[in-house]
């Protein structure tokens, strides 16, 4: 218990802090605003934004009270039903408990998982600079961020250690909070087959836990056929948002054109701009990772973490959104690709950058929560 209860203080602390910041900016937010002195209702109520409503109201009323809710997957907004009860107040305090509780789960298997594979140090500054990055306070705010997230870390953890019957069943609940879930299958069989030695002959009957992974999708799509008569109304429900697949980095390719139009400063071209930083971030970290010989480079061991981030930063630079946001939520999404974070760890090595990271991550977060949740507009 002594490693886990050192990534709980790490994480515990980190998890306190963040809240807390939380807790300030919510309060603080409204000095910009005509509004009256808010009370403790208003400044929860000011959470309830954006997917959120969703959450909620899948929660309350089921998926049939909008065309395009099944877009959003099940686990997160089960939960929410099932623990309204225990919080007054309707579905937003319940779906907020298990967003923070998760968020302390995720920041605790973060650090666990990093510590093992690479040292307390760089275990404790991914886990601060997680909590850090600009997109981080979704982790507590009322999404399924941090349930998803601590889902893949457990699974990838117990796959580590070769539990792969805990693996696949974390897998199995990812996919029922996310379709990305369902990309948890490559990595968990990649550890698979590494600690065999690739020998087809040293699978056994554990092996059988991978078909498990898609059983949460398919019974999300059997429920769905039994209420909207439409098997994959979860991915026809993403009209709602015009995605649709293309070429990869097409829509990369797009929001960096949209940049180039006038006005520079327009607000969805600044959203692109960042959206584009997080994703030509997060793969120019782990393209370091793939050097074998620099300080930044992963053992062939550990290639489990850049398989599970390489296969869905694929699928993602293949789906784009409609115009002008083709890089929809990039920023939140990013914050799945835990390992470039870990490249972030390490680079933090350096004080200088550490301080430039940490200042310019933090500004940025403060800006974008107040911007939510006064609902001035859309971040991520």
């Amino acid at each position: 218990m002594v490693p886990w209860l050192a990534s709980l203080r790490v994480a515990g602390v980190v998890w306190l802090a963040a809240g807390a910041a939380y807790l300030m900016v919510n309060i603080y937010a409204y000095r910009l605003t005509p509004w009256q002195t808010p009370g403790v209702s208003d400044l929860i109520g000011s959470w309830y934004r954006f997917d959120t409503v969703f959450y909620v109201r899948i929660a309350d009323d089921g998926y049939l009270f909008y065309k395009f809710a099944p877009a959003f997957y099940p686990l997160y907004p089960a939960m929410i039903k099932i623990l309204n009860p225990v919080f007054p107040g309707g579905g937003l305090p319940a779906a907020l408990a298990i967003s923070i509780f998760f968020a302390l789960v995720t920041l605790v298997m973060l650090h666990r998982l990093v510590d093992e594979e690479f040292g307390d140090k760089i275990a404790s500054r991914t886990t601060f600079y997680l909590a850090a990055f600009p997109a981080g306070f979704f982790l507590f705010a009322a999404y399924n961020e941090s349930l998803y997230i601590a889902l893949v870390l457990v699974a990838l953890y117990a796959a580590r250690k070769g539990h792969f019957w805990v693996a696949n069943a974390a897998a199995t609940l990812a996919g029922s909070t996310r379709l990305f879930g369902l990309l948890l299958a490559a990595p968990i069989a990649y550890e698979y087959m590494r600690q065999r030695g690739w020998s087809f002959r040293k699978i056994r009957w554990d092996a059988l836990g991978f078909l498990a992974i898609p059983s949460g999708v398919v019974a999300f799509s059997i429920y769905l056929h039994s209420v909207t008569g439409d098997w994959l109304a979860f991915s026809h429900a993403q009209d709602g948002w015009h995605r649709k697949y293309g070429w990869p980095g097409e829509p990369v390719w797009k929001t960096i054109k949209l940049l180039n139009d006038k006005p520079y400063l327009q607000d969805w071209r600044l959203l692109g701009l960042f959206n584009l930083i997080s994703v030509v971030g997060a793969v120019a970290l782990l393209l370091l990772a793939l050097r074998r010989k620099s300080r930044f480079g992963f053992r062939p061991d550990q290639n489990y973490l850049l398989v599970y981030a390489a296969v869905p930063i694929l699928v993602y630079l293949c789906t784009e959104a409609g115009w002008p946001n083709y890089l929809m939520s990039a920023p939140r999404i990013a914050m799945e690709w835990f390992p470039a974070f870990i490249i972030l760890g390490m680079l933090g090595r350096s004080r200088t950058f550490e301080r430039f990271y940490l200042f310019m991550a933090l500004m940025a977060q403060a800006l974008f929560l107040a911007q939510m949740l006064l609902k001035i507009q859309f971040v991520a």
